[in-house]
Parts: C-alpha cells; structure tokens; sequence
C-alpha cells in the first residue's frame, strides 16, 4: 500500500471533498461533519494566501499557530481543531478514516469475529479489568476497521506490507500508547495463527516499541492555585456542594476519579473516621483516613446537596433521574476558569493533577516513597517514580558527587 506523506496545498480541496463524502458513506453526522469542515475551510482560505509544495505536519503547525492561537487555551476547541487536522493527515497519508469511538453496536466484521473475540476471551481468563478489556477492544477495532477500509477481508489475506503502514499510522501518539497498541496487535496475530485463522504468523512484524511512561512531567498545582481553585466553587447551590467535596476529597486522599464516581455510603466508616475500598482500576483494597474537612463537606452535600435518587452512589450526577456519574473531566477546566487560572495546552489538567500535586507535596515533606505509593493505591512503585521528577527536592538528593 503506498502513502505519502505529504501533497501540495493545491490537491487539498480535492483530498477534503473525497474526505468528506467517506464520512458520510461512514455514517457520520452531518453535524461531525460541519465541525471538520469548518476547519477544513479556515485551512483551504490560508493555503490560498500561504501556497507550498508540502502539506505536511510543519505547515500543519503554523496553520494551526496562525488561525487559532485564540482557540489555544481551550482544551475542547484545541481538541476538535487537532482531530480534524489528524484526520485529513490519516486520509492523505494512509486513505483511510481511523475509529475514534465504540458505541454498543460496534463489532467486527463476520470473518474477523471468532479471530478478534476469540482472543479478547483469552485476555479475560488473565482478570483483567473491565476497562483494560475495553481499551484492547478498542484499538483492535481501529486495527480491524483499517484492513476492511484497505480492502482486507480476512486473517489470511493479511500482509506484511499492510501491517507496516498501520504501524506508521501511530507515529504519532505517545510511546505508551503506541508499545501497549504493537503488543495487542502481536499477540492478536500471534493468537490467530495458533489457532488456524491463518497459515503464517505475522506477529514477528510488529516492532516492540519501549515504553517510555510518562515521558511528559504531569500537571501540578501549588498550594495557591488550589485554594483559589476551592474558593472558586459556588457552595451556595447544590452541583457547587458536590464538586467541592470532590475536589476536596482527590486533593487531601489521592483518589482516582473512578473510585469517587463510584464511591458508596458502606464505604465510608464514620466511627473510624475512614475510606475503604476496593478500587475500579487495580482491583486492590485500600483504606484512606477521612480527614475532616473532607468529611464535612461530604456531609454538607448529604444533607444539603445530594437529590433524592434510587442510586447507591455518594456523588451523582444532578440531571434528572440522578443516576452514576460519568465522568468528572469537566469539573476541573470549569473551576480552573473562575479561579483566573489558565490550563496549559499541552497538559492535561483533570482530577489527576490533583493527584499528582498530593504525590508531589509529600515526596517534598519527606514522606517515604512506599507509603506515597499506598496512599495513591499504585500496584507497582514504577508508577509512582515518576512524582520524583517533579519534586525538586528529591531530585536534589539524587545528585551524583563528580570526582575531580
């Protein structure tokens, strides 16, 4: 399969009009099609001004720079003009549209099916978390909507030629993502081989790309900034009750936002003034002390906040039926706007900088790096490591004396 990796800026109407038509053959809605477009339109008018033999990622950027350096400092305007961006890039480049999303109707073709749900049972026999299966389902999904869209229709119709290109297709997304993608992708294979949906192993195609994790510092917070962020929240009505007893709760425990979301009444135990869980993404119990500022706002929400609801969470969403929240990833950007803080572009700044902000002040007052690690409930100390690049502190004990 041939690609390029750039056009002249002349071919671009061309490319976004065969672009557009593919979205719709793909079921897009007219609406996702109108917000590309309109990316696609601001980029049409500044080639005709800026012309050049190379439509590639640089003039990609300065496009981007140009237009919507406004647009920079919002992380939902920045993400659609970005996916828009990406996507006319994966059609020049590999003439295909890559999934974005799953929804429930989302499967694989019939002659893919036993192949690729043969091999997510297996990974289910290894306990792995519901959402760990979800993300190999996902991005074999990507990997099986792209052979279809190349015209690839079963395991032995595979070619080594076709499994390279895709590989090129994650050269942009981070060494985490890109090593945990090859590695699904090569036991994928490899599982398809073994068990007959193909006479030839390709798994020995797939390079193993090092995981570099957390190659980018995480987004902290100082002590000012969360007191402002905390007295940005209006407590006077009720979503404010619950967002500051969140907010509150991930910076004084270290909570993931999955174990609040899912946080219930039996798992606060008030004579001991503590947390106990089991948590969403490690399976493993932990127990927290409640602190009390912690718990009076949990109470204040209780008993002045929280609907009257049927849901066994503490924390829920307050549109009617007030069922499970979903998601806590637009609190923080909301918040971070009132308190006059400006969110960096190309950091993410969510519930887990709070997180990482709790690991950061503890390594700084000497708290010994096991118990940072238990109190943010890590499987693995690796995962904590990473907090000592942020803690200059630290980082001054790990100097190295030079001999001279």
């Amino acid at each position: 399969m041939e690609y390029k990796d750039f056009i002249p800026t002349t071919e671009l109407s061309t490319k976004i009009e065969k672009l557009k038509q593919v979205m719709k053959q793909k079921e897009y809605s007219a609406y996702e099609i109108g917000v590309m477009d309109h990316v696609w339109q601001r980029l049409l008018i500044y080639a005709e001004d800026n012309p050049s033999d190379k439509f590639n990622e640089e003039y990609r950027q300065q496009f981007i720079t140009s237009v919507f350096s406004e647009a920079m400092e919002s992380r939902d305007s920045m993400y659609r003009i970005t996916r828009a961006m990406n996507m006319l890039s994966d059609f020049i480049t590999f003439k295909v549209i890559f999934r974005q999303y799953c929804t429930l109707k989302t499967t694989f073709s019939e002659e893919f099916e036993k192949g690729f749900k043969g091999f997510i049972a297996s990974e289910k026999l290894r306990n792995l978390s519901d959402n760990t299966i979800k993300s190999i389902f996902i991005r074999l999904i990507r990997f099986h909507d792209y052979l279809i869209d190349i015209g690839i229709m079963n395991f032995s119709q595979i070619t080594r030629q076709a499994l390279n290109t895709y590989v090129l297709s994650l050269a942009r997304y981070s060494t985490t993502y890109t090593s945990e993608t090859l590695r699904i992708l090569r036991k994928a294979l490899d599982f398809a081989y073994k068990n007959n949906y193909c006479e030839e192993s390709l798994s020995d195609c797939i390079p193993h790309v090092k995981n570099l994790r957390q190659q980018k510092l995480p987004n902290i917070f100082t002590i000012d900034e969360i007191n402002r962020i905390l007295d940005s929240v209006d407590r006077n009505n009720p979503i404010g009750k619950r967002n500051y007893a969140i907010i509150l709760m991930v910076g004084k425990t270290g909570l993931r936002s999955s174990d609040i979301r899912t946080l219930k009444f039996e798992n606060i135990d008030w004579d001991t003034k503590t947390i106990n869980i089991t948590q969403v993404k490690t399976k493993k119990y932990l127990s927290l002390p409640l602190l009390d500022d912690v718990g009076w706002a949990v109470i204040d929400y209780l008993k002045h906040g929280r609907p009257e609801t049927e849901c066994k969470n503490i924390f829920v969403s307050h549109a009617y039926p007030y069922g499970e929240l979903t998601t806590l990833c637009s609190i923080m950007p909301k918040q971070m706007r009132k308190a006059g803080i400006k969110s960096p572009v190309n950091k993410r700044t969510g519930m887990h900088s709070f997180r990482s902000s709790l690991a950061t002040r503890m390594l700084e007052d000497d708290i010994p790096l096991t118990v940072v690690s238990q109190t943010l409930g890590h499987a693995d100390i690796t995962s904590t490591e990473v907090y000592l690049r942020i803690s200059i502190k630290q980082l001054a004990k790990c100097g190295l004396e030079v001999e001279l």
